[in-house]
């Protein structure tokens, strides 16, 4: 039977907490976020995110031009005429 842990234990031992840990053995014991690129990777995901960029730009222009035409034809561009309203 599992026990929920006491709320008002205000010292908790917990070796697997990551507040409680070092920064410096969070990156030697995981493994997963090197602290520095290899040069060659970094420039390589710097062509990729400036690529990403660019391209998105590119067809967020191209949607935005479509969608202004498809706006037009359809008539939601123009100012709505005036209605005067008689008392």
């Amino acid at each position: 039977m599992n026990q929920l842990p006491n709320p008002f234990n205000s010292n908790p031992s917990n070796p697997l907490d990551p507040l409680k840990q070092e920064p410096d053995r969070l990156d030697d014991e995981d493994g997963e976020l090197p602290k520095r690129y290899h040069p060659a990777t970094k420039k390589t995901l710097q062509k990729l995110f400036i690529i990403l960029i660019v391209s998105g730009a590119i067809i967020g222009g191209i949607l935005s031009i479509g969608v202004l035409s498809l706006m037009q034809k359809a008539g939601l561009t123009k100012v709505p005429p005036r209605v005067e309203n008689s008392k």
